[in-house]
């Protein structure tokens, strides 16, 4: 991989580097539990998680929702509030950074969760000392699959963006990663809305010591 040194690779979050729907369960259930409604599965939220905070709270309390800003500023301070569980890593995912860093690409987290939800939780993870960069939402701040959140995470590093490959879990990162000229590396563990085997790719890899290999093939 040493040929590939001042290359970048670009993560989603949720579903690509973290399972985070057990934690996003367990704030959608204290509010549930707050407000007197069913709880929710966790098998439920997996199917949502790609559909942003929005939809998960309207799968959670109906359509419906009079306050929903007010309401998903709930569910983001409980997030924020919550301990990150290192577990919660999907199985490999240190390892393929310190690989990558080793080599000298540059990596980074491209995700449409809050920056300042993401940022501690990456802390907590353990693999904030892995990355060169990290870039969420934000107030005012276009989301995936619009291209500008990609634009800004590169502008954050030095590199060039035919030096660069996505790796996501679904059909919003596939879509950003077209939208950008980005190889995209698909993972198939994550929260695909449909059939992963529909979802448009340069490469799928089951497990991250498959990484490495990819991204030698599409940069």
């Amino acid at each position: 991989m040493s040929s590939l040194s001042g290359a970048a690779v670009l993560f989603d979050l949720d579903g690509t580097l973290v399972d985070s729907a057990p934690s996003l369960t367990r704030a959608l259930n204290q509010m549930a539990r707050e407000r007197g409604v069913p709880e929710v599965a966790v098998t439920e939220v997996r199917k949502w998680v790609s559909l942003g905070g929005e939809n998960m709270l309207r799968g959670t309390f109906g359509e419906d929702i009079a306050n929903l800003e007010q309401e998903l500023d709930t569910l983001r301070e409980i997030l924020r509030g919550q301990k990150a569980d290192p577990s919660d890593l999907f199985p490999g995912v240190i390892d393929a950074l310190k690989t990558l860093k080793e080599n000298g690409l540059y990596t980074a987290i491209c995700t449409n969760k809050r920056e300042n939800i993401a940022v501690p939780l990456a802390s907590g993870l353990g693999i904030a000392p892995h990355l060169d960069a990290i870039v969420g939402g934000a107030v005012g701040r276009l989301l995936k699959p619009d291209p500008s959140i990609v634009e800004l995470t590169m502008s954050r590093l030095p590199v060039k963006p035919d030096r660069a490959a996505f790796v996501g879990d679904s059909e919003v990162d596939a879509e950003t990663a077209a939208a950008t000229g980005l190889p995209f590396i698909l993972v198939n563990f994550g929260y695909p809305l449909g059939e992963i085997e529909d979802i448009p790719r340069g490469a799928m890899i089951e497990h991250f010591d498959e990484l490495c290999p990819a991204i030698c093939k599409l940069l």
